[in-house]
């Protein structure tokens, strides 16, 4: 299943999918909330560095990914580093 979920976000990410196509994806077929597919997405490394990118450049996704900080605190996806966002690494694969 894993592999699966795995290929699904690669080829996803190959396709230049939007990201809600992505997490809708993600949840059908590993059959899990909003949150997990995020962190699921976020541990391909392509994904990371997009949202690196869009996080820092793009203020929508800014505003979002501030939300999801403040919301989060310590368990976020985000980290503040000055004035830049960092996604962070995953905590295990």
């Amino acid at each position: 299943m894993q592999d699966d979920v795995e290929a699904l976000v690669e080829r996803l990410f190959q396709e230049r999918a939007s990201w809600p196509e992505l997490i809708k994806a993600i949840r059908a077929a590993a059959e899990v909330g909003i949150e997990p597919a995020q962190r699921i997405a976020l541990s391909h490394d392509g994904w990371r560095r997009l949202c690196n990118v869009r996080i820092n450049q793009e203020a929508q996704c800014r505003k979002q990914a501030l939300s999801h900080l403040k919301t989060y605190g310590a368990d976020s996806l985000v980290i503040r580093d000055g004035d830049s966002l960092i996604i962070s690494e995953p905590k295990s694969r």
